[in-house]
């Protein structure tokens, strides 16, 4: 079970560094308000953010495969998968 505190709100709302670095946070951190909660969440770093976008890259090129593909010759390629590929009936 996550652990859980009760905060009385005084000025604001203080969080120790020992909290945040318990939740893998990292150090910067992006702050989403809305109605009834308030998430904290961990702000990627921009070597983070670049191996994002590279694996949407590769995802990009996996699809394009599908999209370039030229129509087969055999009926029921995905329903005979099996035995097309591998000789298996």
């Amino acid at each position: 079970m996550p652990d859980q505190k009760v905060l009385e709100v005084q000025r604001g709302i203080w969080i120790d560094e020992q909290v945040i670095r318990s939740a893998r946070l990292g150090t910067r951190l992006r702050v989403v308000v809305q109605p009834g909660k308030i998430c904290i969440l961990a702000m990627p770093t921009e070597a983070e953010r670049n191996e994002t976008s590279g694996l949407e890259k590769g995802w990009d090129i996996f699809r394009s495969l599908g999209r370039d593909a030229q129509p087969g010759q055999l009926p029921n390629a995905a329903a005979e998968h099996d035995r097309y590929l591998y000789g298996k009936d």
